[in-house]
């Protein structure tokens, strides 16, 4: 959305006071807009469809709502109505930009790309259609064309840090790791709060081997935001002081909150694996269809829960980011979502369910004791625990994990395995596969099937 109107929050009794009020469209539309870009999604929709239903072939009303579908988890749908939008109004800028960018958040390079050249064709000037046709084109892997926009872009506005950063990502790529340096600095200069700068900026250092120089970034960072959990975390995880036995709650869900809307697209680019590796090895244990209660612990967006909705009779999915919940509730496969960290939730259980899957959430853990004793209380008799890991190669037998500049747990195979007996499991299959890409590399784990003895 593109608007210049001065926003402020409403709250619910404003709200109920102006809605009871009669209003034109326009205002009505206004309100609506308001709402919309205060996050304020729920009131906002139901003013949308409502207009809708006076004005179903309204560009501006369709465009709006098709980006608030596509906030809101449901991208193919918003992806449609704003392409009613443009059928309607064909040189509709902001509708055509809008659209590159769901393609884009969603994993379809190829489709973004001739979105934002669209818009090019209609306005040379519109800064933010040449950054966001670098980043498709760097997600395209023509890192040098990249360059090109995204320096065109910084050109006509050079006050936008994020065009900065995104050019820096791209230098990045192409392993010239100076000049991304500098553009993550100057990104920071302008914004001395970006973590993802901060984030960025540590992990070309550590590429550089500059450990060094990656512990005096995370210095300012906390200078800045000495709270931040995520700074925090990664301080740990450079400096390898106080390491925590797991990520706190509060790192978990601000990394996660932030990655919702890009979630499935950028794990689609990585080759992501791990969901299919779990549902393959969920099928090998046989699971009753018409009996068994399974929960999904960090159930994401719902990327493993759509594979094995039908193996189950009743599906549940727990996790730590409400956002990230939002983009599951939108698939639509499962019976109750809950908002809360998984061993809590698995002590609260008390043998509800024949089965646990985890997908990639375990390497936010550290020490796997805790949620492993809490994971056998969840189970039924002879429940099933099936969940991957980021693996290990310990030089040192006594070493049980591991945690990564990126900010992620890998663990010894040996150390699943005790932890697993400890906790009253019998560990039935331990594959090595490869759970997905990762700056070209492939990222090897663990796919693990345990039975509750």
């Amino acid at each position: 959305m593109n608007s210049s109107e001065d926003v402020q929050e409403l709250n619910e009794t404003e709200l109920n006071e102006t809605t009871s009020q009669q209003m034109s469209f326009d205002d009505a539309l206004r309100l609506a807009m308001r709402l919309h870009q205060t996050n304020q999604f729920e009131y906002a929709e139901d003013i949308y469809r409502q207009l809708l239903a006076v004005a179903p072939e309204h560009p501006d009303l369709l465009h709006f709502f098709g980006f608030l579908r596509h906030q809101r988890g449901y991208a193919e749908e918003g992806a449609g109505f704003i392409k009613q939008a443009l059928a309607l109004a064909p040189d509709y800028i902001d509708a055509h930009n809008n659209l590159g960018n769901i393609y884009l958040q969603t994993g379809y390079p190829d489709m973004a790309e001739p979105c934002f050249r669209r818009v090019l064709e209609l306005n040379s000037g519109f800064s933010s259609a040449y950054g966001n046709l670098g980043i498709a084109l760097k997600e395209k892997a023509r890192f040098h064309e990249a360059v090109t926009y995204l320096l065109k872009a910084i050109d006509l506005e050079p006050d936008a840090s994020h065009h900065y950063q995104n050019l820096a990502n791209v230098y990045r790529h192409l392993k010239n790791y100076e000049s991304a340096v500098e553009m993550y600095r100057k990104t920071i200069a302008m914004d001395p709060l970006d973590g993802n700068a901060y984030r960025k900026l540590c992990l070309t250092f550590y590429a550089m081997h500059e450990l060094d120089e990656c512990i005096d970034v995370l210095k300012e960072w906390l200078k800045h935001e000495p709270s931040n959990p995520i700074a925090q975390h990664l301080w740990s995880a450079y400096t390898h002081n106080n390491i925590p036995a797991r990520a706190s709650d509060a790192f978990v869900k601000e990394t996660f909150d932030g990655f919702a809307a890009s979630f499935d697209g950028v794990l689609k680019r990585l080759d992501y694996k791990a969901p299919f590796l779990v549902q393959n090895a969920l099928q090998q244990v046989q699971p009753d269809p018409e009996t068994w209660h399974l929960l999904d612990a960090g159930c994401g967006t719902g990327l493993c829960g759509a594979l094995i909705r039908t193996y189950v009779q009743r599906l549940v999915g727990v996790d730590l980011s409400p956002k990230m919940l939002e983009r599951a509730r939108a698939r639509e496969v499962y019976d109750d979502l809950i908002e809360g960290e998984l061993t809590e939730f698995f002590n609260k259980s008390n043998g509800n369910f024949d089965a646990i899957t985890c997908v990639d959430t375990f390497c936010y853990f550290g020490d796997l004791s805790a949620a492993f004793y809490a994971a056998a209380k969840a189970l039924k008799d002879h429940g099933w625990f099936i969940f991957t890991l980021e693996k290990w190669q310990a030089n040192d037998e006594s070493e049980a994990f591991h945690l990564h500049p990126h900010g992620r747990y890998s663990h010894a195979e040996h150390y699943v395995r005790e932890q697993l007996l400890a906790a009253g499991f019998e560990v039935c299959n331990i594959d090595t596969a490869v759970l997905r890409m990762e700056s070209r590399e492939p990222v090897m784990g663990m796919v693990v099937s345990a039975q509750l003895k």
